[in-house]
């Protein structure tokens, strides 16, 4: 049971979903701390990447954000 449980947990820390979600609490945890810091970095984004991107992380910061979560590690909030 334990190795399935690891396979599992290695498969999807592998994804675009996980690295998405560590972003939003990198970015979660930067507007805890001086929000400056966080609008400069979707700015960022948003030149390198694009609109869409840019759109989708602001809005799943601001969710995450009004539910509660502050960037601690593993914190996703359904």
């Amino acid at each position: 049971m334990g190795d399935l449980v690891h396979e599992f947990s290695m498969k999807f820390h592998s994804t675009e979903e996980y690295r998405h979600q560590c972003e939003v609490r990198q970015v979660l945890l930067w507007r805890a701390e001086d929000r400056n810091k966080a609008l400069d970095y979707l700015a960022k984004v948003r030149k390198a990447r694009g609109d869409a991107v840019a759109e989708k992380l602001a809005n799943d910061c601001k969710d995450q954000w009004a539910k509660g979560n502050r960037g601690i590690k593993g914190d996703w909030r359904e």
